[in-house]
């Protein structure tokens, strides 16, 4: 089978699919609409097919001039960017793959949808919308970006949190959970390293990554458990993050807590890795978190892990088993999660065991591939219509 895939840029967690594909016999082509800074393109190198020059003129303007002081006006070309048409209609036909898969709905994926309706080529998005979620919008204009768009997805979030209580199942969406390697197994982790109980969490340095929310909940817990140790390892790529970030060290060293709390900016992989290594618990308490994958990379290391309720990706979390849900921006509730894990050795250690399996187990590409299936089969169940 020949996979392309039309991304906003090729993000790591892209890594163990496109390397399942290639170990399955398949042919993968990655597109990007950018190349991003950080990532790690060992499996492949996207092409970048990139925008069109009215629009980059559009973009420089209002990322310079018109919103110059918003932090996310450098991510409006993920929705409203649109490709050099020519380049990107003569990759699809020179490539001619059985499937197309397109990251979320845009004026980009709308673009690349109409190129392969007209190819015949069947196509698919790949959106955080998890499968269990709210009743979709009727107006007039998600109407007519659905009607824009292919009508079936893959996502890999099942639902928002754990809960699904109240949620509709939509029928179009396929869950294709993100794709891990075991790295670390049980029996060659070595917790509690230089006599510490190793927290690491991850977060861009920005609010809603709640950084200080998750110092405060170790902060809470020092007395009780004096060789609780925090590593936050953030990225720090514009000014805004400048400013967060400043923000955050200031807080630890008015707390007195330069022995307790250690912050990392830009780690390399290597780097990220050795941090994952020497973990003995990781925590990711963002909210609007719609599809986080570093709770599953750290589970892969044997490490329990602790998510909150805001996040898309919770429910690759076993309660009581693999780690912990605690209640979004609830520093109490965080608190409490983190010293259900620590409180007992051979409990956090138990659960570090749990976590490998589950990733052994439920994070492979067969699952992935599973759900492929299924969308290739609605398909032909369609016929010739595309």
């Amino acid at each position: 089978m020949k996979i392309m895939y039309m991304s906003h840029r090729y993000h790591t967690n892209q890594s163990a699919i496109v390397k399942g594909w290639k170990d399955h016999g398949d042919e993968v082509l990655f597109c990007s609409q950018y190349a991003g800074k950080i990532e790690d393109y060992t499996d492949t190198e996207p092409v970048v097919i990139g925008y069109s020059p009215l629009y980059r003129m559009l973009d420089y303007v209002y990322v310079h001039f018109l919103a110059r002081n918003n932090p996310a006006a450098i991510d409006l070309k993920i929705k409203c960017g649109f490709p050099p048409i020519r380049k990107l209609a003569g990759t699809i036909k020179s490539f001619r793959p059985d499937l197309v898969i397109m990251r979320e709905r845009s004026l980009y994926s709308i673009c690349t949808y109409a190129l392969c309706r007209h190819y015949r080529i069947p196509s698919c998005l790949y959106m955080m919308n998890p499968v269990w979620g709210e009743k979709p919008k009727m107006d007039l204009p998600h109407r007519i970006v659905r009607k824009l768009t292919p009508p079936l997805r893959l996502t890999p979030s099942m639902v928002i949190g754990i809960e699904r209580k109240g949620k509709i199942k939509d029928k179009n969406a396929f869950f294709a959970p993100y794709l891990m390697e075991p790295q670390v197994s049980p029996e060659e982790k070595e917790y509690f390293q230089g006599g510490r109980i190793n927290i690491f969490a991850i977060g861009k340095y920005q609010e809603r990554k709640n950084h200080f929310l998750m110092i405060q909940a170790v902060e809470a817990l020092m007395d009780k458990y004096p060789r609780i140790h925090l590593n936050i390892a953030g990225e720090m790529s514009n000014d805004f993050h400048k400013e967060y970030y400043g923000r955050v060290k200031k807080y630890i060293k008015e707390h007195s807590l330069e022995k307790t709390v250690t912050l990392y900016t830009n780690l390399n992989k290597e780097r990220m890795v050795e941090e994952y290594k020497k973990a003995d618990l990781f925590v990711i308490p963002s909210t609007g978190e719609p599809g986080a994958v570093s709770h599953l990379e750290a589970m892969a290391f044997s490490v329990p892990a602790i998510g909150g309720t805001d996040n898309g990706t919770a429910s690759y979390i076993i309660p009581g088993e693999t780690g912990y849900i605690f209640q979004d921006k609830s520093v109490e509730d965080l608190a409490k999660k983190i010293e259900l894990v620590i409180k007992d050795e051979l409990e956090l250690k138990r659960m570090g065991k749990k976590a490998y399996e589950h990733v052994k187990n439920d994070f492979q590409f067969d699952k992935y591939y599973d759900s492929v299936k299924k969308v290739m089969e609605r398909y032909r169940q369609r016929g010739k219509n595309f």
